[in-house]
């Protein structure tokens, strides 16, 4: 049981850094957007187009995989 009770506590600490991650992934998706294209691009843009840099990502990983 003490094994089953460590395992849910890992899964539980895992999960909140995921949602951190996931909550700091949507947050810098806007502020890419808002800072990088102008109101009237914003309008108009086909965003499957827009891409967060990939050194974003690697370091989101890293986050991940610390724990």
């Amino acid at each position: 049981m003490a094994f089953e009770e460590d395992e849910a506590e890992v899964s539980n600490e895992l999960d909140e850094i995921a949602f951190g991650i996931a909550r700091d992934i949507e947050c810098q998706w806007d502020l890419f957007l808002v800072n990088t294209y102008s109101f009237k691009e914003l309008q108009n843009l086909d965003l499957s187009k827009v891409n967060l840099p990939q050194d974003w990502f690697i370091e989101w990983l890293k986050q991940l995989n610390e724990e």
